[in-house]
């Protein structure tokens, strides 16, 4: 089983970040990253994730703390020096016409060539190897421009893998992507973090997938830096923390982000299996509020003969008709609540 290393790699101390000296974004904060993690920087809008991220490259000077890299602060690095140990993947991908991807990859290795900028053998195969590990191998003399988002992020993420820096930072790299490549594109990350033993650093707004693969999420809020497992983070009510004044809750039962609803009506619920959980789903979508033998005057049976599911729909216990898909049962339940 995979255990991250004890070896910090990411040091911050006491740091106080922003945009203006008496006015921090967040109050001063401590936290350590360690070899073969794979870390979620997540937060609202305008709370620092990104200036967080340049503060870890040396690119940004905090007003207060500091962050040492391997050791050393980071604001103290040399140029070649920063470049073998931190890499940065921004939120904006490369769309450079006739750039074949596997010479876009290749200009990873130039901190590592002499005066002469001519790659060695062995820098073409670190950049095979990382196309290769992205699983875009395939794609090596294809236009930059002319391949998906998706695979585009791939060989952003190549870059960083070829250029074989200890931390990778990424500036929301699911951003502009489909729902599955959203989730291919972490999990990604986290093999590589832990198959190649890397720190990799990055932001992101989308928190299901995060609690799903990251080992550690830091959160930044306006009352605090909080750090953790994304299930300690749950059971310390962190993520309805990081909701707060918003219509959205984390359903620590379920550990899923969803709508908060006003449930107005009672509806009576029978039945058992995923069909009567993905009932309960819809009748709290339209507003009811379900319990099993309830003197509520709607009840809904989720039945399962041979044929296939059937719900049975009783009003004031009468049955008013039996349908055979959640979609009937919806526009069921919207007649008999405006009864």
């Amino acid at each position: 089983m995979y255990s991250s290393s004890n070896i910090s790699t990411v040091s911050i101390d006491n740091l106080g970040i922003g945009y203006n000296p008496n006015n921090y974004l967040l109050p001063k904060f401590s936290v350590e990253a360690h070899e073969g993690e794979l870390i979620a920087l997540v937060g609202r809008n305008g709370i620092g994730k990104s200036t967080l991220l340049r503060t870890i490259m040396g690119l940004h000077a905090p007003f207060e703390g500091r962050v040492n890299i391997i050791g050393k602060s980071a604001s103290s690095l040399l140029r070649k020096e920063r470049s073998r140990l931190l890499s940065f993947v921004p939120a904006d991908t490369v769309k450079i016409p006739n750039l074949f991807i596997r010479d876009f990859v290749a200009l990873s290795r130039f901190p590592y060539t002499g005066w002469s900028r001519t790659l060695a053998a062995a820098d073409w195969d670190m950049v095979d190897k990382s196309l290769l590990q992205v699983g875009i191998n395939h794609l090596s003399y294809r236009d930059i421009t002319t391949v998906s988002d998706g695979e585009r992020q791939r060989a952003m993420i190549a870059f960083a893998l070829a250029q074989d820096a200890k931390i990778i930072l990424l500036d929301e790299p699911t951003a502009y992507l489909d729902l599955p490549n959203k989730f291919e594109v972490v999990r990604l990350l986290s093999q590589l973090a832990h198959s190649r033993n890397k720190t990799i650093i990055y932001s992101t707004h989308d928190l299901q997938g995060a609690i799903s693969e990251a080992d550690n999420i830091w959160m930044m809020l306006d009352t605090g830096f909080v750090a953790g497992a994304p299930e300690d983070i749950a059971l310390s009510n962190g993520f309805n923390r990081f909701l707060a004044n918003t219509n959205m809750m984390f359903d620590i039962s379920a550990g899923l982000f969803k709508n908060q609803r006003n449930l107005e009506k009672t509806i009576a619920l029978n039945g058992q299996g995923v069909a009567m959980l993905w009932t309960k789903k819809l009748t709290e979508r339209l507003g009811f509020s379900s319990a099993e033998n309830s003197n509520a005057e709607i009840k809904v049976s989720c039945l399962k003969p041979d044929t296939g599911f059937l719900w049975e729909v009783y009003h004031k216990n009468a049955l008013v008709t039996k349908v055979r898909s959640l979609t009937e049962l919806a526009k069921m339940l919207k007649i008999l609540q405006k009864l």
